[in-house]
Parts: C-alpha cells; sequence; structure tokens
C-alpha cells in the first residue's frame, strides 16, 4: 500500500511490530487494521494482534519484513494516505 496513496508502516514501526508479535503465542499471525465507525465523527483507527478467526473474506492481506498485515476492506478508503510510525522517548516506545 506504500506509494498509491495508501496506509504507510514506517520501517520503525516495523521494527517495534516485529518485537511485540515476537512475544505473542504462535497463534497470533501478525496484525489487522480496522476503523471502529468508520466515516463517523467516533471513528477509531485500531491495530489488533490477528489471529485466523479475526481474518475476513475481503481483507487485504500486505507482508512485511517479518510480519503480515490484513486490512479490513471498509476501512481501506478511510486509510488513505495514513502513516503509522514508531515513536521512542526514553525507555518508553510505541506506535
Amino acid at each position: 500500500m506504500d506509494g498509491d496513496g495508501m496506509i504507510t508502516i514506517t520501517e520503525s514501526a516495523q521494527e517495534y511490530l516485529v518485537g511485540l508479535l515476537a512475544k505473542q503465542d504462535a497463534e497470533v499471525r501478525g496484525i489487522r487494521v480496522f476503523i471502529n465507525d468508520p466515516g463517523t465523527p467516533r471513528a477509531e483507527t485500531c491495530i489488533a494482534y490477528c489471529r485466523d478467526a479475526d481474518i475476513k473474506g475481503d481483507d487485504e492481506r500486505r507482508a512485511f519484513d517479518g510480519f503480515e498485515a490484513w486490512f479490513e476492506a471498509r476501512s481501506l478508503p478511510f486509510l488513505e494516505d495514513a502513516l503509522v510510525d514508531g515513536v521512542i522517548a526514553g525507555d518508553d516506545e510505541g506506535v
């Protein structure tokens, strides 16, 4: 999705996610990105651990270096030009 107007996950965010995913059980396949209440004032972008049961048939799959991500189809139009970036502040890290 990089370069085509869709969500970008920076290298630092990818490294952070790889570290988080490495600590999860084997059932976790990657991450799932979706928006609760898309197109409304209550919209909230979510990144969650993804297991087989979480993957929907119309999700868009994308492989990254060290993990896979699934993007909810109905959320894709709202993720255009979105950026996920890793931030390091002292000893605290986050996405």
